[in-house]
């Protein structure tokens, strides 16, 4: 979504826009990184595994998006599967506020959508096992070499989020960019712990976002698939 096309999904939400820091303040001017946001709201700083029942209120099987974008698949998910929960991980904060509002204006008490670092959030705060399903669709590919290192897909980022997900667990991947689609493939089938479902087996799938709409309506070639927890 452009700026302007954000300005305006905020001014329809009742949202301000958030004026930004000022470069002279911020830690990237003094040269120093700040700390990846893994922290859910109301939580201490801690090292601990996410207590996800307690984010939710209740028990139930946890699938997580990592770039939410706009909402359109989770939204969908979680109206259909009133049985599931459904935590969203966006890194945009705008993103993160307007669909904080419509999941309140729906009131879909088993979505909730915060604004995190989604690679460091499952490395560092899933527990094993604890989540039935993880979905990254059409995730920055970053083309440029030196840029690869900010890519979602990493081998300790696969290695985490297989950990995380229960027996017969699914991730779900998708990508509009070839080279991209090839390293994510590449990692993915690498990951003793995970098996490649068939193509016959996931024939007619869609992600359900936004950017799948997109390309499908141009005729752009993307990759898609889902991988089992052994």
């Amino acid at each position: 979504m452009s700026r302007p096309a954000l300005r305006r999904a905020l001014k329809r939400a009742g949202l301000a826009t958030q004026p930004k820091e000022p470069r002279c303040q911020g830690p990237r001017s003094r040269g120093v990184t700040p700390p990846p946001r893994v922290s859910l709201p109301g939580e201490a700083e801690s090292g601990s595994h996410a207590d996800l029942p307690t984010l939710f209120g209740r028990e139930a099987p946890v699938e997580v998006e990592i770039g939410t974008g706009k909402g359109r698949f989770l939204f969908a998910e979680a109206q259909a599967h009133p049985e599931r929960n459904y935590l969203g991980i966006e890194i945009e904060p705008d993103y993160v506020r307007i669909a904080q509002v419509k999941i309140a204006r729906l009131g879909l008490s088993n979505l909730r959508i915060e604004w995190l670092d989604g690679r460091e959030f499952v490395k560092l705060r899933l527990a094993p096992a604890s989540v039935a399903a993880i979905h990254v669709y059409f995730s920055d590919p970053w083309p440029k070499m030196r840029h690869h290192k900010r890519r979602v897909f990493q081998p300790d980022f696969v290695a985490a989020a297989a950990r995380a997900l229960g027996e017969g667990g699914l991730f779900k991947a998708a990508s509009d960019h070839e080279e991209y689609w090839k390293a994510i493939t590449s990692l993915m089938d690498s990951c003793p712990a995970l098996e490649r479902l068939r193509p016959e087996e996931i024939a007619g799938w869609e992600t359900g976002t936004d950017y799948e709409k997109k390309f499908l309506l141009a005729q752009k070639e993307i990759g898609k698939g889902i991988w089992r927890r052994r």
